[in-house]
């Protein structure tokens, strides 16, 4: 069971530095086109990325029995709803002139990445 999550391990992080180089990247490109617009995407690439990555860390980087993992992961889920609330809110009460429609773009830009780089970096290690 070890080595199953300690590959997962492996997995995520690399994930979460190849989507943190995504936004970078996203982020610098709208930034040559419009300044609103990068700021907008980036908020809303942030609010589904930094809670995911919170939930990674209490997921598979913090140290538990594995009699908990289950625990573990719904006490992740919850944090990572939470966080993913507050992020929202956060930045439509905080950025008045915020583009909704880019923020949102970031914001399923993100959750995509959240999903698929996690899958595409394990077939890669798998062949």
């Amino acid at each position: 069971m070890s080595r199953v999550i300690g590959q997962a391990r492996q997995q995520y992080k690399k994930a979460l530095i190849v989507e943190l180089g995504g936004l970078m990247f996203f982020f610098l490109l709208l930034c040559l086109w419009q300044w609103k617009s990068a700021v907008s995407f980036g908020l809303g690439f942030l609010s589904a990325f930094l809670p995911f990555a919170v939930f990674v860390l209490i997921v598979f980087f913090r140290k538990a029995t594995y009699s908990t993992g289950m625990t573990a992961f719904y006490r992740g889920e919850a944090i990572k709803f939470g966080l993913t609330v507050i992020c929202i809110i956060a930045c439509f009460k905080l950025f008045a002139t915020m583009n909704f429609i880019v923020f949102f773009m970031g914001y399923f830009v993100a959750l995509i990445l959240n999903n698929l780089l996690p899958v595409l970096i394990g077939k890669k290690i798998k062949s």
